[in-house]
């Protein structure tokens, strides 16, 4: 019984990936006619092509598997399925294939299930809760805020109020959190000064 329901978990997050793949990019090809349900769309069509949804969902699946173990397996199993209905959409009806962003998104594939096991740990090892945490909700920050080492500027409201639901998600007390928000600040700071990439 118990082989059952983890073959229905690690089912339930490959197909939640196929199918978040292909509303991705069925949102990407909308014309934006100034129609209300047409400015809805694209909204969303936005949304999709930015790295903080992803995060947001990676790490609600993480945290809520069942074990280390599973966190990994339906972690990597989103990815690959949001990564095959992507691509294969944009294939087959657009004769279009990105390389450099499926080996980007390839690449955050393979290393998900690594990622996947530390949020998880942040969520419930006692310990690890004190510092896991700042890695998912300082990344949310750097998405969400343009930080130095003297300013701050807020230039996406979605990453900002995704950030909140981490904090939300792995909040156990106001020491925990503190801790969890000072290393988050200090974690975007890094990666706006540092970072190769501009997401």
């Amino acid at each position: 019984m118990k082989g059952k329901f983890k073959l229905i978990d690690l089912l339930f997050c490959f197909l939640l990936g196929l199918v978040l793949g292909v509303l991705a990019k069925f949102l990407d090809t909308i014309a934006v006619d100034g129609t209300f349900f047409a400015n809805v769309l694209h909204y969303f069509a936005q949304l999709f092509t930015r790295l903080g949804i992803w995060v947001l969902l990676a790490t609600l699946i993480s945290v809520y598997s069942k074990t280390m173990f599973r966190a990994a397996m339906n972690t990597f199993l989103f990815f690959i399925g949001m990564l095959i209905s992507y691509y294969i959409y944009s294939a087959i009806l657009f004769g279009f294939f990105p390389t450099s962003y499926f080996i980007f998104w390839g690449s955050i594939a393979l290393v998900s299930p690594i990622l996947a096991t530390m949020v998880w740990q942040g969520k419930h090892h006692e310990n690890l809760s004190m510092i896991l945490p700042a890695l998912p909700i300082g990344l949310m920050l750097s998405l969400s805020l343009g930080m130095g080492l003297f300013y701050i500027d807020m230039h996406d409201m979605e990453e900002f109020l995704m950030c909140i639901i981490l904090v939300m998600i792995f909040y156990k007390n106001w020491k925990q959190m503190g801790c969890v928000v000072l290393m988050s600040v200090i974690i975007a700071i890094f990666l706006e000064l540092f970072s190769p990439y501009q997401f």
